[in-house]
């Protein structure tokens, strides 16, 4: 229907400019006599090859006869119908002819760039089937072959429009999908700039001659259901991927790649016939839009309802949700761009004062600072909350040394710097600080209250010493200062605390009693404390998890055999839909490494 109605708009003109016999009489008085148009015609036809060259007198003789066709059309005398129907049959033939021309010389053009004399030929050809009454069977072949090539081009950049159907995404696994959503980016950018574009510019060049509503309307009738398709991709993902984190970058790459070629979209795409391809390209960008903030807001709950079995780390080192929701944020902040554009209408937390204190610096104000600052105060809040599972402070305070020095440390030397800025890192250093004086107040300071004080209670307060030592050396054993410069600080804190007091003591007494500890034995063994094995396990009777090897892009921690992992998996039947929480279980099989296939290493992993 839309190509009669185009026809009928390309054919209208030149059939209204002869309905006048006067004029048309006039006409053909100035053209060569009719039957040597006839005579080319029939030489043309009778010696017709596809390899021949169309000749420019072949195309003014079809014209010719067309005007002579239509002054018979007009004429009252009876004698004239014989003619007009030889005349008919003539010109049937000659367009018969012409749309196999048409057809040839459209196969041969592979893009806009194609030698000029083609192009001048396919122009002459629509032009003469146009004014000839032939408009319909001219855009009938002109859309089929270019609709066929322009499909044809997108499947030479990888992607399958057929394929691009809610039934088959639905069906495919992840690692499926995902391979998927890489070849519609990588052939996005070509797709619009090549073969969009060079298709626009292709239908100006050949219905030159008509009117710019007559260009746009041929583009629309060859790209639009085609482009449609191929714009609503990333719609159909958002409608079946999983709200669950590992899938929340690989829609980060679909919107800022779509969101990067808007202003080559609108203009390719500029025309109103086209506009149902713009709407289709925000429907895209708004639907994205949803599914990552709905993916962010959830994984924010993760965090806060985290139902791990492990509670707390052994030996108060880093937690895997650490280092896990660090180099998811770390990742996050690769897209400051396009999260700015999505979070920017998203309504601000409600404990936004809690965030503002962390930098007063306006920079650091923009919806992305603001979103990553409240996941690591929630991050924080968790922590805490998991120091309070241990039974011994000095441990709660060591857990909390490790866990805000990794958030810390982690900001410092990363680009999440950016985001957060200086005074954030000084903020919870100085958390850091307080913790490890908490620490060593906590669990020192009774060791070193058992020193003895008193001549007459030398010898009992010696060996309480030496009981209570030993055994605070034995609760130690498997606790671990991950930062060698932190770990080396308490020491040293520890050591001032304990040695100079035994030592003074030790001076005047070793030779009247027994004495199990020198003051260098003291000292060795708070040294020898809170070390990290170089397996990355807690040296001693603890046990921890190594920080793996393979860390990618998408913030998954994907273990090796025996590490503590990361595990994403939906909640049981009470819970919402799409919701999910953190796991750490201890075994990993490959189908669940290929359930969170990522496509990109995290930078700067520990």
């Amino acid at each position: 229907m839309a190509t009669t109605t185009l026809a009928t708009l390309l054919t209208n003109s030149s059939t209204r400019r002869v309905v006048d016999v006067d004029d048309d009489q006039n006409r053909l008085s100035r053209l060569p006599p009719i039957t040597d148009s006839i005579s080319t015609i029939h030489a043309f036809i009778s010696k017709w090859d596809p390899h021949s060259s169309l000749s420019s007198r072949f195309l003014r003789a079809t014209t010719h006869l067309h005007s002579y066709l239509l002054h018979l059309a007009a004429s009252p005398a009876r004698s004239s119908r014989n003619e007009l129907m030889r005349t008919n049959s003539l010109l049937q033939s000659a367009m018969n002819c012409l749309d196999q021309e048409l057809r040839n010389h459209l196969l041969s053009i592979s893009d806009v760039h194609t030698l000029t004399d083609t192009i001048s030929t396919v122009r002459s050809i629509v032009e003469t089937m146009l004014s000839t009454g032939y408009g319909e069977e001219c855009l009938t072949t002109y859309q089929s072959i270019r609709r066929a090539a322009v499909m044809s081009q997108l499947n030479q950049l990888g992607f399958d429009l057929y394929a691009n159907r809610t039934r088959k995404l639905r069906k495919l696994k992840w690692e499926v999908l995902d391979n998927w959503i890489q070849s519609w980016i990588d052939a996005l950018q070509k797709a619009v700039r090549s073969v969009f574009f060079h298709e626009k510019q292709l239908s100006d060049k050949i219905f030159g001659a008509s009117a710019q509503s007559v260009h746009d309307s041929v583009f629309a009738t060859i790209v639009s259901d085609i482009a449609g398709t191929f714009f609503s991709f990333p719609e159909i993902v958002c409608k079946h991927v999983k709200r669950v984190p590992e899938r929340l970058f690989r829609l980060l790459d679909l919107y800022e790649s779509l969101s990067d070629l808007i202003p080559d979209i609108e203009s390719v795409f500029e025309s109103e016939p086209v506009s149902s391809v713009r709407t289709k390209v925000m429907s895209s960008l708004t639907k994205l839009s949803v599914s990552i903030q709905t993916i962010l807001y959830e994984f924010e709950r993760s965090i806060q309802k985290d139902t791990t079995k492990t509670q707390t780390a052994p030996g108060g080192q880093v937690l895997a949700l650490t280092r896990y929701v660090m180099n998811y944020l770390l990742s996050l902040s690769d897209y400051e761009a396009p999260l700015r554009v999505i979070l920017a209408d998203v309504p601000q937390v409600s404990d936004a004062s809690s965030i503002q204190s962390f930098d007063s610096d306006d920079r650091y104000g923009s919806p992305v600072s603001v979103r990553i600052s409240w996941l690591l105060l929630v991050l924080l809040r968790k922590l805490e909350s998991k120091a309070e599972k241990y039974n011994d402070v000095a441990l709660s305070y060591l857990f909390l040394v490790n866990n805000v020095y990794y958030m810390a440390k982690k900001v410092d030397i990363s680009t999440l710097k950016e985001s957060l800025g200086d005074e954030w890192v000084a903020v919870h250093m100085t958390k850091v600080r307080r913790y490890m004086e908490g620490h060593v107040r906590s669990g020192w300071a009774h060791v070193s209250a058992a020193l003895p004080v008193k001549d007459e209670e030398t010898v009992e307060r010696v060996r309480e010493f030496e009981m209570l030592f030993q055994k605070v050396l034995k609760e130690r054993e498997g606790w671990v200062i991950v930062d060698p410069v932190l770990r080396n600080e308490v020491r040293l804190l520890v050591e001032s605390m304990l040695v100079p007091a035994y030592r003074g003591w030790y001076q005047v007494y070793r030779g009247k009693m027994e004495v199990r500890f020198a003051p260098e034995d003291v000292r060795n063994q708070v040294f020898g404390l809170y070390e990290v094995s170089r397996s990355g396990s807690v040296s001693g009777s603890g046990s921890g998890s190594g920080s793996g090897k393979l860390l990618r892009r998408l913030g998954c921690y994907l273990p090796q055999q025996g590490d503590m992992s990361v595990r994403l998996q939906t909640e049981g039947a009470k819970a919402l839909a799409g919701e999910f929480s953190l796991r750490y279980p201890i075994t990993y099989d490959l189908q669940q490494h290929h359930e969170l296939s990522l496509r990109h290493q995290i930078q700067n992993f520990d």
